[in-house]
């Protein structure tokens, strides 16, 4: 069953907010680091990625501006193992912030810390990025992650990242067919595919499921702006 990533609401809101929302947020980001208020600029990066809905790609460049950041800093400035491991148990914001130094380090000095994390109540969305990081890193290891009531066992050396795997790249020709003529619709459908299959990890969606799964937010999205 695909998760409701995200309200009508809130998507009917996203769907005719100002396009120029993203572009203005991220040069006042980059104007807060030109004059090397680092403080408030990544403040301000943590809160946006702290909303329930951030476009894929807008979120792609708040993550590369926060690590341009992170390389400004000072090396005593920066997380020691002692603060990851304490901010990937706090609040959601914390947990973030955690994650992220965890995607810039080795992980497979980290294989506990991550086993720890996944049996804790953390925040779903960090911890599939944190998966999507042992993807990316090949991490060959077995890991438990409790879903609702089940038990899930996986080895991030055998799974793809969500936007290398093949079903990812069907669902998108599906959904270029429908919205040929509504580019902003189609916008919207590549998000909320590519948030659906990240919030499904370590699960993964097979090609006989791209019917199924692209139907439903299609369906979705004409629900919301009816």
């Amino acid at each position: 069953m695909i998760r409701k990533t995200a309200s009508a609401v809130f998507l009917m809101f996203c769907y005719t907010k100002d396009m120029n929302y993203y572009e203005e947020t991220l040069n006042k980001i980059e104007d807060l680091m030109n004059k090397n208020e680092y403080d408030q600029a990544k403040r301000l990066i943590l809160n946006e990625l702290d909303l329930p809905y951030v476009p894929k790609e807008f979120e792609v460049q708040l993550h590369e501006l926060l690590s341009q950041i992170r390389s400004q800093e000072p090396a005593i400035s920066r997380l020691s193992e002692e603060e990851i491991e304490h901010f990937l148990f706090m609040d959601e914001k914390h947990q973030l912030i955690a994650v992220n130094e965890l995607h810039h380090r080795n992980l497979r000095d980290f294989i506990e810390l991550c086993q720890k994390y996944f049996d804790s109540n953390g925040f779903r969305n960090g911890k599939v990025l944190l998966i999507d990081s042992l993807i990316q890193q090949q991490i060959s290891h077995k890991f438990r992650f409790r879903d609702n009531e089940e038990m899930i066992t996986f080895d991030p050396s055998d799974l793809e990242s969500v936007t290398d795997s093949k079903t990812f790249h069907t669902c998108i020709s599906y959904l270029e067919d429908i919205y040929m003529k509504e580019p902003s619709k189609l916008k919207l459908a590549e998000e909320l595919l590519y948030k659906e299959m990240m919030l499904h990890l370590p699960e993964t969606y097979d090609l006989n499921e791209c019917d199924q799964l692209c139907k439903k937010i299609v369906a979705f999205i004409e629900n919301a702006f009816r």
